[in-house]
Formats: structure tokens, sequence, C-alpha cells
């Protein structure tokens, strides 16, 4: 009888193909425990920069090494004001790099060094305006924050929940403070209090499946398989080729059309409503831009939804009294590259995220001269 359930429901084929693929992915997929997930799921094309400037950290991912950035502009000693720039990896990615290739956060930061300003980054791969909420209420309570930088890329009004990397943010009472004022923090922090352990890996599963994989890999691998625990990066190892094998499945490539998915959409614009209210709330300047996006192809994206969701984010934007600017066509084509396959199998694809060393300058420049116009208006 449970049998017959598990076969009809389709469990026991998901978990039987689940554990093949584990196997196969530790058999083929390299053993080196120093291999960065991210740069496995980048590809071989493009690679993930986080620089020191003078050995200072001054490009961080997210609160497992923020720690580093904070000690940096301290032990520099001048107080300088801090400009924050929050992103997800187009931030830290490089397409097609040459080993002396800087990032639009390096350059930035060494600009404004000269102006005795302190330019600081920190960007995470696909975070969305709820992790940037949660990181921000944890950096105002750490650092002289008098502008904030905050890009909008559709993708990532895709994206949903709270990644483990950002949860000892509620270990400072300073900032949850500050987050439970709003409904939207409330709710946060209701559910990270709710969790009987840090929020997982799977983040943006469905629910019900999300849970039965988590005690399947956590509680039952764990027991009998010490490599599960052990090893981080197989861990980012397997999510890769999940990813990659649902992508091969279900057809999907970076030029699939995606949709808005409304309900992460609408959560996403409390989480940005919250970030400019917790900004005016500390007199901090806010620039918000969309982010540069390949468009020598036809982009990804629904183009109404697309066109209505740069509007909304542009009017909220301004009728919150802050700044408002559109990159989205600042890189031109040939400085766009291409990744590796998202599917199995295939051939390398367009890369719609991550452009070379010279988009980079752009969109440094872009910056910085958009910030001069607004301190010259003020």
């Amino acid at each position: 009888m449970v049998l017959r359930f598990l076969i009809n429901s389709g469990i026991l084929n998901l978990t039987l193909g689940f554990l093949a693929g584990i196997m196969l992915l530790y058999m083929f997929l390299p053993k080196d425990k120093h291999v960065q997930f991210e740069d496995l799921a980048l590809g071989d094309e493009t690679k993930s920069v986080f620089t020191k400037v003078d050995n200072r950290k001054i490009h961080c991912n997210d609160l497992t090494d923020s720690r580093e950035c904070v000690a940096a502009y301290h032990e520099l000693g001048r107080k300088q004001p801090v400009i924050l720039w929050l992103g997800n990896s187009q931030v830290h990615a490089i397409n097609q790099p040459k080993s002396n290739d800087e990032t639009a956060a390096t350059k930035l930061h060494r600009k404004f060094q000269m102006e005795d300003k302190y330019f600081l980054t920190y960007s995470q791969p696909n975070a969305n305006l709820q992790e940037h909420y949660i990181l921000f209420s944890h950096m105002i309570t750490k650092l002289p924050i008098t502008k904030l930088l905050i890009p909008v890329v559709f993708d990532d009004m895709r994206e949903d929940g709270i990644r483990t990397s950002l949860l000892s943010v509620f270990e400072n009472s300073s900032a949850v403070q500050k987050i439970k004022q709003s409904d939207l923090g409330l709710k946060i922090y209701s559910d990270y209090l709710k969790q009987s352990r840090p929020a997982s890996d799977f983040a943006g599963l469905d629910k019900s499946i999300q849970e039965n994989i988590e005690i399947i890999l956590n509680e039952k691998l764990g027991e009998f398989w010490t490599i599960w625990d052990s090893r981080p990066s197989f861990r980012g190892q397997l999510l890769n080729f999940l990813y990659i094998s649902r992508n091969w499945i279900f057809g999907i490539n970076p030029s699939t059309t995606r949709k808005m998915i409304p309900g992460r959409y609408a959560t996403n614009l409390k989480a940005f409503k919250e970030i400019l209210e917790l900004a005016k709330e500390n007199r901090i300047d806010v620039l918000v831009y969309v982010a540069p996006l390949r468009n020598d192809v036809k982009i990804p994206y629904q183009t109404q939804s697309y066109s209505e969701f740069k509007l909304e984010i542009e009017n909220v934007t301004i009728q919150k009294g802050f700044y408002f600017s559109n990159f989205e066509n600042i890189v031109p084509p040939e400085y766009w590259g291409f990744k590796r396959s998202s599917s199995l199998g295939g051939d390398r694809e367009l890369d719609f995220m991550h452009f070379k060393e010279a988009g980079h300058q752009l969109l440094a420049d872009s910056i910085y001269k958009r910030l001069l116009e607004l301190d010259a208006n003020q």
C-alpha cells in the first residue's frame, strides 16, 4: 500500500533519482575542498573577484565575512563617510577575466578614496531585496553610512527567503530592533524564531518538498555518509548538479523567458520600500538603478512585466524622495560574454548578467558620475 502510494505519487522515483544523482556527482565532479560553489555555478568563463585595496578588504559577500570589511574600515582610523553598495553576482563577477582585471567595486573604492570617502561593497549571488533589507539593517548599526547604492534586477524579484549566511543578523539586537519595526521585518524575524534549524540551502523550493528533502539530506544522509557534513563544497556541487538537471528536464536556459511570480514580487517590493524608509529614518541618501542587461538579443523577460517593474521601482524611489537611474543599456554587446551550459550536456550559453572588465569600467564610471551629480544638486 505504501509502496504503491510512493510509486504513484512519484516520490519514490524522485528519491531514487536524487540518490543516484548524488553518487554520480561524487564520482565525476571535482573533489577539491577549496573549490568555490559560486565559481562552479558561474562556470569557467566567469570568475568571482573580491578584491582587497591596500591590504584592506573592501568587498564582502555577506555576514560570514562582514567583520573583515568592518574591521578594515575602523583600522583605517579616519572615520570617513561610507557609501554602501549592495548587489548580486553582477557586482563581483567578471566574464572572461584577465589576471589584473578589477570589478566596478574596486574601481569605485579607489575613486572615492581620493575624495576621502569610503566605498564599501557587499554582493551575493541572486540576492533578493528581502536580503538587502536584512543586511542593510545590520550595516547601519556598524558604520557611518551616508549613501546607499541599490541595483534592481528583475530576476532577483523572483527570489524569496533569507539565506543561512545572513541569519547571524538576528544576534545583533540593534538590527533586530530596526527589523521588527516593519510588518515584513517582524514576519521575517518570527519565521526565524520558528525554525528549529538554520535556513536551508534549498530556500526557494516548494515548502513541502523542501522540508522532506532537507530531512533526508541533513538527518538521514548525515547518519551514514560523513562526507555530507564534512564537505560544504560537495553540497554546493550537488545543488549545482540539481539545478542544471532541472534545467535539462524542462528545457530551461538563460534565454528562456521568465515570468513574474506575483507573491515573491510583492514581498520583495515591500522589502524595497522598507529599505527606503530605513534610509530616510537614518538620513541616508539612496541611488537606485536598473542593472545593466544584455540587449543585443531578446531579453529573457516578459516585455510588459519588465517595463512595469522598472516603472514601479522608479515611481516608488521618487515618491520616497530618492534618486533613480536606468543603467540597463550602458554595457555594449561586445563587453558581454558566455557562460557554461546551465543544462546537462549543452553548449555554452549567452550570459545576460555578467560582463567583461570593460563593462565594469563603464558601470563604475556611470555610478561615479551619477553620485557626483547628486552631491552637486544638494
